[in-house]
């Protein structure tokens, strides 16, 4: 760990030694899931204060259980398991497991088509730039018809994915190899009683009678991956300074057992850095994301914006890529995402023997979507702004409020976790 920066003495002195559990229930809201509720345990092992990796890496063991349900019908059931520098060596492994259902998974369509604003047949040559007025729209019954679920359709999928990376170079360099075996089910909502009307054809019907995507059906997503990541940062779960660069390379095969043939390729890089030198409670913190998919990929894979240690990361739209806009609103073969955000921690305070750090959080999102990797343009790209406020609890576990404001309207979201 030669080359790796210490954790920050204003964090190190907050952080625990050895073995501990935090939890919390879970109360969250997002557009796609309605209110959440339920609960996550975290187990953390940080070892001895005399040891020599207390004041280098974020902990050594951490188990992170996740049940939690949704009023429009989410369901998770997560278990993740992290351990770097197993043995004393330069080995780490990652592991996750889950069974995810969402009721209400947003389709608006693929490729620079999403671009333009909201429609649906039900109101032909008329388009919608708030989609508070959009779905509204949908709802509204014609006749007995409606078009309540036009934009949604039913996924569940099981995972399981493991990862493991080696350092090198003193600790900034890690390359990763690892697989995921998954199963996606996918249930439309055509023809079903929506509401007091018939629910008309979905836009993921539409466009799959049409042959503009593949996977109606569901399959298999096994995933065989490599990657490398450098890694400056001074604290995994809240950096201060430092930069995170990283590459992921995943892709099947029906030899694989795959349902089709593709490749996916995401480069990432974040940055962090303190305004005022030697003072840690004003960070400036930015993050890219790169992503092109090659070859058959069903259109449940496309908003994979997929980074080491992040694989479930989704988008354009939603609290992960562009705060303001609904879940998926622009997914295409190809992606670009940015983020800025000005982290100011106000303070630190200990209540029964919990740390507490809070911190304001004022942000910047855009990203944008292109058919093909050969047609860059700067031209339509979607922009959104807001302010959070986050809790860092115990130093690993960071809540986050959040509101963020785009051109068709402005949306609420409570998660666990930085945005990046």
């Amino acid at each position: 760990m030669r080359n790796k920066p210490p954790i920050p003495e204003l964090l190190l002195k907050a952080k625990r030694e050895g073995a501990y559990f935090t939890g919390l229930p879970l109360i969250g809201v997002t557009p796609e899931s309605g209110v959440i509720y339920g609960g996550t345990i975290q187990w953390y092992d940080d070892g001895p204060k005399d040891s020599p990796f207390f004041s280098y890496v974020p902990y050594r063991k951490k188990i992170n259980t996740i049940i939690d349900f949704g009023t429009k019908g989410r369901q998770e059931f997560i278990l993740e398991y992290d351990q770097p520098y197993i043995a004393d060596t330069a080995w780490r492994v990652r592991a996750t497991g889950a069974y995810l259902v969402y009721k209400f998974e947003g389709y608006f369509g693929v490729g620079e088509e999403t671009l333009g604003p909201l429609s649906f047949p039900g109101t032909p040559g008329v388009t919608y730039a708030r989609a508070n007025d959009y779905f509204d729209a949908l709802e509204e019954n014609r006749n007995g018809r409606n078009w309540s679920r036009y934009n949604y359709y039913d996924r569940r999928q099981m995972v399981f994915a493991l990862n493991v990376e080696r350092d090198y170079l003193g600790g900034l360099l890690r390359p990763l190899v690892g697989f995921q075996i998954s199963h996606v089910d996918v249930r439309d909502y055509t023809g079903q009683q929506v509401k007091g009307g018939i629910n008309q054809e979905t836009k993921l019907r539409e466009d799959s009678r049409t042959g503009k995507i593949e996977g109606f059906d569901g399959g298999w997503l096994n995933l065989l991956r490599i990657g490398l990541t450098y890694d400056s940062r001074d604290y995994e779960p809240d950096p201060t300074a430092g930069v995170l660069a990283q590459a992921l390379f995943e892709g099947t095969a029906q030899w694989l057992g795959g349902s089709s043939t593709f490749g996916h390729l995401t480069v990432g890089f974040q940055g962090y850095h303190p305004l005022i030198q030697q003072v840690t409670r004003l960070v400036l913190a930015g993050n890219v994301v790169y992503s092109a998919h090659f070859g058959d990929t069903p259109f449940y894979a496309l908003p994979s914006l997929a980074i080491p240690g992040n694989e479930r990361k989704e988008g354009l739209g939603g609290w992960r890529t562009l705060r303001g806009y609904y879940g998926n609103r622009f997914v295409g073969d190809v992606a670009m995402q940015g983020s800025l955000e000005l982290r100011w921690s106000l303070f630190d305070v200990t209540v029964l023997n919990q740390h507490l750090k809070p911190m304001l959080v004022p942000f910047l999102d855009l990203g944008r979507v292109f058919d093909k990797v050969d047609r860059f343009s700067l031209n339509d790209w979607k922009v959104t702004g807001g302010v959070g406020l986050r809790v860092a609890w115990n130093l690993a576990t960071i809540i986050s409020f959040e509101y963020g404001m785009g051109s068709e309207g402005g949306l609420f979201y409570m998660e666990l976790g930085h945005q990046f």
